[in-house]
């Protein structure tokens, strides 16, 4: 038996170092899930046809998928204009899959079983030989070639080449197959490579191929490598309670544990499986004292205080049981500490913890034979201790950084943030400190566990600002052997409210994702990002710069005309003072100034630079309101739009009544409920009401609020285009100015995070819609929303700053780009990674 475990230990370990550096790559097309404006079309010859007199070949990958659709275009191919040549699917027909079509004529079909290793989510290699000297087409999956002569491709020489859905006016098509493509190639008849798309690092709506830089036109783009760039929310969902979080790592399960059940949650199929209880239960500690002991498939939940007497309370999963029974636990003494089980002696380790005012600098290990922990003090190699990040390297050595203590471990005597990086002999559990990072301008604490990459001398860890509760997990990639580390652009929005908070990042091997999961209390979100995470300079491509001396000629004249129009025009005209507002005004023709928009007032609630209501006659009644109804109209307000459920009792007298106890908090809560219900009688339309025990704001369709509204615009953007006229709409109502600005209480953060995620997912979205993508003015002042929410935005910046220079204005988007990079190193601690020549491109 313990030569099996040991077999385990060998091949668990060892899979770690087999990579998942694989990246992603590859061309998403929407298609039936999403309405006819968002379908993705790829189009190889935007400007103009390729000329193939003889003939040509073309080659891709393709992925099908099943979705709520299966018919659909996967290429159209436009001979001279007038002749198609394309490739239909049908993939849940029982009859034919695949179609080659010319004109009106089928050529050829294939079956999925005619298809050499064909099936969903597969890549299948498709390639078609043009022959037009010859007049023959052929085409073949996966090997599988069928070869058809034909007059109709006679004498074509000019091809234009569509993949998904075709605009072009006379072959108008919007049936997008659901798949995805990668490796788009292209030879001539002599079979020599001419054009090679591999549809991975790409522009915006632009790709360009390895060979001659030729760009295609995308609309609609989904690139599959950015999931490499961006985190994606998994799931969300709240529990009971918790009593701990759990992960086998090999199977890809994650184990939440409450006191009725275990759910088990599979990272690849999205599944959640439920065990209830048959017999036992888990210890009550609320430390997240749980943790998968892989060698024996067990569920493990410890307790420290239980001495020489505890036991280990194990969950089998076939009999559903856990060995004890025990329903009462001690407030737990190492909260956020490590744990982990050792590749060597397969026992169970923790490091370092927080409980009753001591930061602790203790190693516990488990002594199975005699049923007890076993305490070593390690507070001389390093500082007492808890919120560190830890991770195995390999099955002799692991890593540990980061964390918040104090050298004498007492939580009164100058605590402070550590940014140490220590290495971990795991046969006799000692230290050796590698490095420590020069002191951030923002503080930061590293998540429960690291990622660690020994091939490549890295590891990756989630760091947040444990001074904020509203805060942010900013994933991060740190040199094992110098303290150099680098940030990724996206983040994740993180409650850090200290023992009622956790968060953790895990790595599925099997499908190459990052898990990034968050708790407050018994709320669960989970995140996702493929691995290896990518910064943007490795997804985005350069657009490739004409060398020819004509048109560097050509350039200049027109530079020196612009710049002399521009001084001529300047002397004649007279400057205009601009309306001061939230936004910076531009002024230049093609950026239009921001539109006023008027709000209705009366029975209107104002959230935009500020709390107003309006009563039913237009008369502004704030002043009516208190500073504790005010808070309370808000708290109640802001959680009934947030949630449409509203806010419990309980959560009411946490926040605005956390002085009083019980009778006293109860009676103030019932106090003020009453007068604000008179006070919101004159506004008509509002009305506070309890239902199914929560406290919301019973809105009538007469009232109006500027924050609902803004939301309905993003929410409605989501499913269907919005105009040019909503879209300016939007922009003007986040002009009057930010969030409730000035209500300054701590529970508003939680809030002022979420309208921002709304405002920055929202409006982000909107970059690629057709009826931005060619507006300067759009583009620029959406740039500027976000920016007012999210300052070093890197999307928004890069907008911002291409666009005043490719307006003329060289030396304010220079300007803009230092000031960007100046905040971005004070905020963050490392420069920004851009050059300005890219970010401009």
């Amino acid at each position: 038996m313990r030569f099996l475990v040991i077999l385990f230990s060998i091949l668990f370990y060892g899979l770690t170092a087999v990579c998942q550096d694989e990246v992603l790559s590859g061309l998403f097309f929407s298609s039936h899930e999403v309405i006819q404006d968002k379908r993705t079309s790829l189009n190889l010859t935007p400007k103009s046809p390729f000329k193939f007199p003889d003939g040509f070949s073309l080659e891709m990958e393709a992925n099908f998928r099943r979705g709520d659709g299966f018919y659909g275009y996967i290429f159209r191919l436009i001979g001279n204009g007038h002749t198609n040549i394309d490739l239909v699917s049908n993939l849940a027909s029982t009859s034919s899959n695949f179609s080659l079509v010319v004109k009106d004529k089928v050529l050829c079909s294939y079956k999925w079983a005619d298809i050499p290793n064909g099936g969903y989510d597969r890549w299948i290699k498709i390639r078609i030989d043009v022959d037009v000297r010859n007049s023959i087409l052929a085409i073949s999956l996966n090997g599988r070639k069928t070869e058809t002569k034909i007059d109709d491709i006679k004498g074509l020489k000019d091809f234009s080449m569509v993949f998904g859905a075709c605009r072009y006016t006379s072959f108008f098509n919007t049936d997008v197959c659901p798949m995805s493509l990668k490796n788009i190639q292209i030879f001539d008849q002599k079979n020599s490579l001419v054009f090679n798309w591999q549809l991975s690092k790409h522009s915006q709506t632009v790709v360009y191929d390895e060979i001659k830089h030729a760009g295609a036109q995308v609309d609609n783009p989904n690139w599959i490598i950015d999931k490499h760039m961006k985190w994606s929310k998994l799931k969300n969902f709240t529990l009971d309670s918790i009593r701990g979080i759990a992960y086998d790592d090999q199977n890809g399960r994650i184990f939440f544990v409450d006191k009725k059940a275990v759910y088990i949650l599979s990272i690849r199929t999205q599944i959640i499986d439920t065990l209830h209880y048959l017999v036992g239960r888990p210890y009550s500690t609320l430390g997240n004292q749980i943790i998968y002991n892989q060698f024996n498939n067990e569920l493990w939940s410890y307790d420290f205080f239980k001495g020489q007497k505890g036991e280990i309370s194990k969950f089998n999963f076939n009999t559903r049981s856990w060995s004890q029974n025990e329903a009462t636990a001690q407030e737990p003494d190492y909260w956020h500490h490590n744990k982990f089980f050792s590749p060597i002696d397969f026992s169970l380790v923790t490091l370092f913890g927080y409980g009753h005012y001591a930061y602790k600098g203790i190693i516990n290990r488990y002594n199975e034979p005699t049923k007890s922990w076993i305490q070593t003090d390690i507070s001389k190699q390093v500082q007492p201790r808890y919120l560190s990040a830890f991770g195995l390297l390999n099955q002799k050595e692991a890593l540990v950084f980061g964390g918040y203590g104090s050298k004498t471990g007492k939580q009164m005597l100058s605590p402070e943030f550590y940014y140490d990086l220590y290495s971990q002999n795991l046969k006799d559990y000692s230290f050796r400190k590698i490095w420590t990072l020069n002191t951030p301008v923002l503080p930061f604490v590293p998540c429960e566990s690291l990622i660690a990459d020994e091939q490549n001398g890295q590891f990756y860890t989630l760091l947040y600002n444990r001074t904020n509760f509203s805060t942010y997990l900013h994933l991060a990639r740190f040199k094992i052997d110098k303290p150099e580390y680098q940030l990724f652009n996206d983040s994740i929005p993180y409650s850090f409210l200290d023992t009622k908070s956790w968060s953790n990042l895990l790595l599925d091997k099997k499908s190459s994702q990052l898990i990034a999961i968050t708790t407050l209390d018994a709320a669960v979100e989970l995140y996702s990002i493929a691995y290896p995470p990518l910064m943007p300079v490795d997804v985005y491509q350069t657009d490739p710069v004409e060398s020819r001396w004509y048109v560097w000629l050509i350039s200049v004249f027109l530079l020196v005309g612009i710049a002399l129009a521009a001084y001529l025009l300047l002397r004649k005209k007279e400057i205009q003072p601009t309306k001061k507002g939230l936004y910076e005004q531009v002024e230049h023709p093609n950026i239009l100034p921001v539109q006023t928009i008027d709000r209705k007032i009366v029975s209107s609630v104002l959230l935009m630079g500020g709390f107003q209501i309006y009563n039913s006659k237009g008369l502004k009644v704030t002043s009516s309101f208190s500073p504790t109804m005010k808070h309370l109209f808000l708290f109640i307000f802001l959680h009934t739009i947030k949630n449409e459920k509203g806010v419990s009792s309980a959560k009411l007298d946490e926040v605005l009544w956390y002085d009083k106890m019980g009778e006293s908090a109860r009676n103030n809560r019932n106090v003020n409920i009453s007068k604000l219900r008179s006070a919101l009688e004159e506004v008509n339309g509002l009305e506070v009401v309890n239902e199914n025990s929560y406290w919301k704001v019973k809105i009538d369709d007469s009232i109006y609020c500027d924050c609902c509204e803004i939301l309905k615009l993003l929410q409605k953007s989501k499913s269907t285009t919005p105009g040019e006229n909503e879209i300016d709409r939007l922009i003007g109502l986040l002009s009057w100015g930010e969030f409730l600005s000035t209500e300054q209480n701590d529970w508003m953060d939680g809030f002022r995070s979420w309208f921002a995620n709304e405002i920055i997912d929202g409006l982000s979205s909107l970059f690629n819609g057709n009826v931005v993508k060619t507006n300067f003015s759009l583009r620029y002042h959406i740039a500027e929303c976000i920016l007012v929410y999210d300052p070093l935005n890197d999307e928004a910046f890069s907008v911002k700053c291409s666009i005043l220079y490719h307006l003329g204005k060289k030396g304010t988007a220079k300007n803009f780009y230092d000031s960007f990079c100046r905040e971005y190193k004070h905020v963050l601690g490392i420069d920004y990674a851009q050059s300005f020549n890219n970010t401009i491109k």
